[in-house]
């Protein structure tokens, strides 16, 4: 049994000038925002996607079908991923540098992390803590949000931006997440045509402790 998630969705509008800038510094540090467990995974070949989405799919379908509920899927899914993936070694399997995440969400933040946009959060959603549904928080520019907003219309996801001015991908279930990262394979040359990053150089008049948040629209 796959859980599923009681969520409106919607593809909200979204002013791009209110996307949130993210500094180089930041990615390379401590990360975005209040994730204390961030970690880089920037730099996702497509390739690599590919085999992340085949790799998950079949660890989704596997515990779903073993699944008696939704939370006996929860345990099957982690206890498999760590049967697949023991250690730390990263050429255990395609999933090997996602397994820091939730099973469920890595498919959605390696096409994202491909697309050039920063993933922050992610979450397969669970009952009892975390995020109430499947969530991924990230940052984006102009030119890659239009065409996020496409693969998520296409998958079935909602997207929201948030008041720090991050976007928020959401879904009823994470098989729309699956969808969501073929889809955004779909439109990869798209992608990889966009010239700007979405990480933007400190200007050397803004603190390295600012605790504020700069707009794209600041910018200009």
């Amino acid at each position: 049994m796959l859980p599923h998630f009681a969520v409106d969705i919607e593809i909200a509008e979204i002013d791009a000038g209110r996307l949130r800038v993210v500094w180089i510094d930041e990615v390379m540090a401590d990360g975005v925002g209040d994730n204390l467990m961030y970690e880089d995974i920037s730099g996702t070949t497509w390739q690599e996607v590919n085999a992340v989405i085949a790799e998950e799919a079949a660890l989704i379908d596997s515990a779903s079908l073993r699944a008696v509920d939704e939370d006996d899927f929860d345990r099957i899914v982690d206890v498999e991923l760590r049967q697949r993936y023991p250690g730390d070694d990263f050429d255990e399997g395609p999933l090997s540098p996602f397994t820091g995440l939730d099973a469920g969400v890595m498919s959605a933040v390696a096409a994202l992390s491909a697309s050039g946009c920063i993933t922050t959060t992610s979450c397969r959603g669970h009952r009892a803590h975390s995020e109430p549904n499947p969530l991924v928080r990230f940052a984006a520019d102009e030119e890659r949000l239009l065409l996020v907003q496409a693969a998520a219309t296409s998958a079935g996801c909602g997207l929201l931006l948030d008041e720090d001015g991050m976007l928020q991908l959401y879904a009823t279930s994470i098989l729309a997440f699956i969808d969501f990262a073929r889809e955004t394979m779909r439109h990869s040359d798209a992608f990889d045509a966009v010239s700007t990053s979405v990480a933007r150089q400190r200007p050397p008049g803004l603190a390295h402790d600012f605790l504020g948040t700069i707009r794209r629209r600041d910018l200009s």
